[in-house]
Formats: structure tokens, C-alpha cells, sequence
């Protein structure tokens, strides 16, 4: 009896290595699949957390254009709170030396007149530089489209 068991084990030892090869490759498939899931499923997580990233940005964003808007508003409205007082300092000043309300009168509208001939001569050159000349000139020379 013992050497029947020990003829088996033989036997089954000789089929053996096809089936363990056989066994294998299922084996490596099964785990292959396994990391595949895996992976699925840490990709489908990653999108998942950088939709959140945008999300959270964008109300980051929002939040600092709007503070900004609303410190740039308040930085104008000193800006033009010290204008007038200054304006308002150098009438005096100048009624006081000339006691003429006309002359004091006559010098605040030049100054403020210098003042927006000065700002709108600057808006015009910033607003100058707005635009995509750059870029479409590129896309000409992309798309051979160029004057010659």
C-alpha cells in the first residue's frame, strides 16, 4: 500500500510541473486583474480629489478677486480723499497769499485738469498694450498666413 501511494505521488509529481504552470498563469492573471481594479479605482480617487483641488482653488479665487476689488476700491477712494484734501490745502494756500478766490479757483481746475489729461494719456497707452499681437502673429506664422 505504501508503494502504491509513493507509484501516485510519482506520477502526479511527473503531471505536475504543466499543471503548476497551468496554475501559474492563473494565477498572474488573477493578480494582474487584481492591480488592474487597483489602479482603476486609485485613478477614479485621484480624479475625485483633483476635481476637489479645482473646486476648492476656484472658491479660493473667487474669494481673492473679490477682497482684491474691494481693497483696490478703497485704495482709490484714499487716493482721491488725499487729492482733494490736497487740492483743497493748495487753494487755501494760494487764497491766502493772493487773497483772489478766481486765482485760487483757476489754479485747482489746472491742476485737476493736468491731473486727468495725465490719467487719460496713461489709460490710453496701458490700453494700447492690451490685446494678442504676439500671439495671432504667431498663429499667422503657424498657419503660413504672413504678409509679405
Amino acid at each position: 500500500m505504501q508503494q502504491d501511494t509513493d507509484l501516485k505521488d510519482k506520477q502526479n509529481q511527473a503531471a505536475d510541473p504543466a499543471q503548476q504552470s497551468a496554475d501559474q498563469w492563473q494565477d498572474h492573471l488573477a493578480k494582474l486583474t487584481q492591480y488592474g481594479e487597483q489602479l482603476y479605482q486609485d485613478y477614479h480617487q485621484q480624479a475625485g480629489i483633483c476635481k476637489e483641488l479645482a473646486s476648492a482653488e476656484w472658491r479660493l479665487s473667487t474669494r481673492s478677486l473679490a477682497l482684491t476689488i474691494i481693497l483696490l476700491v478703497s485704495f482709490a477712494g484714499g487716493l482721491v480723499l488725499l487729492w482733494a484734501g490736497l487740492l483743497v490745502t493748495l487753494g487755501l494756500a494760494i487764497f491766502a497769499f493772493s487773497q483772489s478766490i478766481w486765482l485760487s479757483a483757476l489754479c485747482l481746475i489746472s491742476l485737476q485738469l493736468l491731473c486727468l489729461f495725465w490719467l487719460w494719456k496713461n489709460i490710453g497707452y496701458i490700453s494700447s498694450k492690451i490685446g494678442f499681437d504676439k500671439t495671432s502673429h504667431s498663429i499667422k506664422q503657424l498657419l503660413n498666413i504672413t504678409k509679405e
